[in-house]
C-alpha cells in the first residue's frame, strides 16, 4: 500500500511520531547518561497511539465542521433560489392582477358609454 493512499491523519501521525522518535533516540544516544533501552520502543508505541488518536479526532472534527459549513451554504443557496422564485411568482401575480383590473376597467367604461 502506498503512503499517499493512507488517510491524511495517519500520514501526519507517522510523520510526527517518526520525527519524535529520531529526537528521542538522538537524545538517548548523545545526552542521556542512563538509558533504559527496552522502554524506547514502548515510548514510541505510546506516542504513536496518543498522537494518532488526537490526529484522528482533530481531522474528524474538522471534516464535520466542513460538512456543516457546506450544508449551511447549500441551505443558503436553496433559500436564495426560493426567494427568487417567490419574487418571480409575485411579479407574475401582480402582472396578472394588473391586466385583470385593466380589462375590468375597460369593460366598465364600455358599459358606461353604452348607457
Amino acid at each position: 500500500m502506498r503512503f499517499k493512499s493512507w488517510p491524511r491523519w495517519l500520514r501526519d501521525t507517522c510523520s510526527v511520531v517518526g520525527a519524535m522518535s529520531l529526537v528521542l533516540i538522538g537524545y538517548d544516544l548523545f545526552v542521556a547518561t542512563h538509558v533504559v533501552w527496552w522502554q524506547v520502543p514502548l515510548q514510541i508505541i505510546v506516542a504513536f497511539i496518543a498522537v494518532g488518536l488526537w490526529s484522528r479526532y482533530s481531522y474528524q472534527r474538522q471534516a464535520a465542521q466542513q460538512k456543516k459549513a457546506q450544508l449551511a451554504q447549500q441551505q443558503a443557496e436553496l433559500a436564495a433560489q426560493q426567494r427568487l422564485a417567490g419574487q418571480q411568482q409575485a411579479r407574475a401575480t401582480r402582472e396578472r392582477n394588473r391586466q385583470r383590473n385593466q380589462q375590468h376597467r375597460q369593460v366598465q367604461e364600455r358599459t358606461q358609454h353604452d348607457d
